[in-house]
């Protein structure tokens, strides 16, 4: 498909806009003598279908534009510039890079390589619209041509990209974020992967980075939200986008691979070759977003991608291979690497409360060994969230909803987490799968043990459901029920059908929830539902034998408890292996009163402790601290004190920027 079409296009500084129906707030945010450049979309559709006095409404609304094209940055298939209307309603235009285009180039080649710009620029769209409305995307206004080349009209983002709020929120020199903040831009951001599964057959990204991820700044603040704990996520950039059903999304991957390629530093390895086995499957998976999203998150709590793709040990490795062949770099929290824990603790109010109320009995002070080794013991758990996530199969990952029913239960427990360590008890735990059920974990074994179990309690369930059958196939029955009535013999299908329903109801409703404590519930009351209905049904039923009729009574319960035992393990599998964990993890009991022990440290804390004596870290040692950083409590402030200030909101200089 060859795009054309034309469109008049002018400049007009910001003061001829003044009109009756123009917003003067915006020519005044622009400056006056802003120079914008006026457009009219040729051919221009709705992302909806509308009614024809609806239509021509909508479509006066972006009839003329003005383009701010100093306000314009690249993004994938095209440049997108600020834009506003007559009446002050601002947008954003995306248009079409032109392709570039080789001096020898032939004509029919230039033809084929726009050709393909073209559809790939317009599955994008396709892509974005499946997804319009949707909370965490923007909301696409419609489609059409300027100047010739194909455009599409989107919501303007008023915000920051994540590689913003890593400089505004960075706690330490090498732009960590705290590792609570982290996790809670994690498990928002992980939320809105969950809902592109959502729409039709799902939907992959397939290009999630700092640059793509964006939060909204239009009602509430960076720091506002940083303070409520919450982040308006958006994902921006649909230029990689695909279907997840590979029959819808194969024609769009080929052309997609000639334009367009991921972030590597982010990237899953199938996204960095062209040479993989079944390459279009492997391109229309979910699992390439929770790699991509896990790596951003990773960066935002230790500063540094998974994999240092520049290293020198590596040089002439493609990034595929480095993916494949390595294992990603270990994760540094700034609890970890930064020797002035003072300093990082004014950025944490919520740390610090914590901590203090623990401090008025140990009489802690902020750079305390014990407190820096609680700390290092409750982020390892985001440790555990992460790495499955990195696994360079895309089997071993989990779902983007496990992984953000994880970062949910970290950033509830952190808090209490962190007394939970200091006074030298079991953490709770994160009973997600993403944790203790991939193969990367240390409890793989409960993995065996669960398919094992769930292997039996279906063999079980069959053995009874077909002997049952076999038994009262062909039985002389009768069935009466108020004004309905039955008789005749009972058949083999039916007798077996009806004692599976239970099972089958139960493992259905805990299908997206497996390993979790909803999943339990929710198939458990479906599956006690579905026993009910059948007992409900069989109770009026008369067999010709009562030693039947009672074999029959106990075999619907032998059914319904073979069925529940699969929804046992899978929870049980989860549960007990994280609690045995955190027992473990937990600080040993005669470190719990005394301060600066130097025996006894894990053989984490004793690593920490020689990159502090030795004045180093995991970051560059040269780094110069920023310019943002407050002044900060000296390391003898009494940690309980200092607590107590930053409950009642008075902590002075140090916390001024937080609130």
């Amino acid at each position: 498909m060859l795009c054309r079409g034309v469109c008049a296009v002018r400049d007009v500084s910001t003061d001829q806009l003044a009109s009756p129906r123009s917003d003067a707030s915006v020519p005044a945010a622009l400056g006056a003598g802003a120079r914008l450049r006026v457009v009219h979309l040729e051919g221009f559709e709705e992302p909806v279908v509308l009614k024809d006095d609806e239509r021509a409404a909508y479509r006066q609304r972006f009839a003329t534009l003005f383009v701010d094209e100093e306000r314009t940055r690249r993004g994938g298939l095209g440049s997108v510039a600020w834009a506003c209307n007559a009446w002050g309603e601002t947008y954003a235009v995306k248009t079409m890079i032109e392709p570039a285009y080789g001096e020898q180039e032939e004509d029919d080649a230039r033809h084929l390589r726009r050709e393909q710009a073209c559809a790939a620029f317009r599955a994008e769209y396709d892509a974005h619209r499946a997804l319009n409305g949707f909370k965490g995307f923007p909301r696409l206004y419609g489609y059409g041509l300027i100047d010739g080349a194909p455009a599409m009209l989107m919501e303007w983002i008023e915000g920051v990209t994540l590689e913003q709020v890593r400089d505004e929120l960075a706690v330490d020199d090498a732009s960590r974020l705290a590792p609570l903040t982290a996790a809670r831009i994690g498990r928002d951001l992980f939320e809105v992967l969950g809902r592109l599964e959502l729409v039709g057959d799902g939907f992959v990204h397939r290009d999630i980075s700092p640059a793509n991820i964006m939060v909204r700044t239009a009602h509430r603040s960076l720091r506002k939200q940083n303070e409520e704990g919450s982040f308006e996520i958006c994902l921006i950039d649909f230029g990689s986008a695909a279907a997840l059903a590979p029959a819808r999304a194969g024609s769009f991957t080929r052309a997609a691979r000639v334009v367009r390629h991921a972030t590597a530093a982010y990237a899953p390895p199938e996204m960095l070759s062209d040479d993989l086995p079944h390459l279009e499957r492997l391109r229309a998976s979910a699992a390439i977003d929770v790699y991509a999203a896990a790596s951003v998150l990773f960066e935002l709590v230790d500063g540094h991608t998974p994999f240092d793709l520049d290293a020198d040990d590596l040089s002439g490795a493609s990034p595929y291979r480095v993916k494949v062949d390595t294992a990603p770099r270990r994760l540094v929290s700034a609890h970890e690497a930064d020797a002035d824990m003072a300093s990082l603790l004014v950025r944490e109010p919520d740390v610090a409360v914590a901590a203090g109320r623990v401090a008025r009995d140990l009489a802690l002070d902020p750079d305390a060994v014990e407190l820096r080794r609680a700390l290092m013991l409750v982020d390892n758990q985001l440790t555990e969230l992460v790495t499955p996530c990195l696994a360079s199969a895309q089997a071993k990952r989990p779902r983007a909803q496990a992984v953000h029913d994880g970062l949910e239960s970290f950033c509830a427990n952190y808090v209490v987490n962190i007394e939970r360590a200091l006074t030298g008890e079991r953490l709770l735990p994160c009973t997600d799968r993403a944790s203790w059920f991939a193969s990367t974990s240390p409890y793989a074994i409960n993995r065996l043990v669960f398919t094992m179990g769930r292997a039996a309690s279906y063999a079980v369930l069959v053995a009874v459901a077909l002997i049952t059958a076999l038994v009262l196939d062909g039985a002389s029955a009768a069935w009466e029920m108020g004004p309905f009535a039955w008789e005749g013999h009972l058949s083999f299908p039916v007798v077996a059908a009806l004692l599976i329903a239970p099972a089958v109801s139960g493992a259905w409703a805990a299908r997206d929830d497996a390993g979790t404590l909803r999943g339990f519930i929710h198939g458990s009351v479906a599956l006690a539902l579905a026993a009910l209905v059948v007992l409900t049904a069989a109770g009026p039923l008369t067999l010709g034998a009562s030693s039947q009729a009672g074999g029959a009574l106990v075999a619907v319960f032998a059914a319904c408890a073979a069925g529940w035992c699969p929804l046992v393990l899978d929870y049980a599998m989860t549960v007990v292996p994280a609690l045995i964990a955190e027992a473990r993890r937990a600080l040993p009991a005669g470190e719990r009163g005394a301060v600066g022990v130097a025996g006894g440290a894990s053989a984490i804390a004793e690593s920490s402790a020689e990159r502090l004596a030795s004045g180093s870290s995991d970051t560059a040692g040269d780094c110069e601290t920023k310019a943002v950083r407050d002044e900060v409590p000296s390391g003898d402030v009494n940690l309980a004190a200092w607590a107590d200030d930053q409950e009642k909101g008075d902590a002075g200089d140090g916390t001024s920027d937080l609130t």
